[in-house]
């Protein structure tokens, strides 16, 4: 007897023996990891982080379109600086997007380009922080936030969780 079921990573199949199924190869019950809350976390953490820079990104170019800047002194300068700033945040905001992608596929590149990218912006914000010798607190709360995923893909559980899937692989 065949129990049929849906995952995320596409069709699997239970026979009586307790056997998996899954993608037409064979599997053991204990073979197939589930995620732990920590996994969960942080591809949540890091969908919400891509949701926040691309509505960034959206937000300076309609900003940009606004009356207020359009009718403003040096209205085609400052249009021209917010959208080169909405160009310059869309570059982690792809970034982020292509490691949600992999993190939510168990890929280790997933993990390795949300490490590395989490990390830049880290570094940029605190650079951003720290310029002219003089602490601007006004951004310490969004690099305090921004310092939050590499911490949580550098936890052990999480680490093992995509280095592991890798050797198993």
């Amino acid at each position: 007897m065949n129990f049929i079921s849906a995952d995320l990573g596409g069709f699997m199949r239970m026979n009586a023996d307790q056997n998996l199924i899954h993608h037409g190869k064979p599997e053991t019950r204990s073979s197939i990891r589930s995620h732990s809350g920590w996994i969960t976390g942080v591809i949540v953490i890091q969908t919400l982080w891509a949701l926040a820079l691309v509505s960034l990104v959206i937000y300076l170019l309609i900003l940009a379109r606004s009356a207020r800047i359009v009718n403003g002194p040096d209205a085609k300068d400052a249009a021209h600086g917010i959208r080169m700033g909405a160009a310059v945040i869309a570059i982690p905001a792809l970034f982020a997007i292509g490691s949600t992608f992999g993190l939510s596929k168990e890929r280790l590149w997933g993990w390795w380009v949300a490490l590395l990218s989490n990390i830049l912006m880290l570094g940029t914000l605190i650079y951003s922080m720290l310029d002219e010798n003089t602490i601007d607190w006004d951004m310490f709360g969004v690099t305090v936030i921004s310092a939050i995923l590499p911490v949580l893909l550098l936890l052990p559980a999480v680490r093992k969780f995509y280095w592991h899937r890798t050797e198993s692989a």
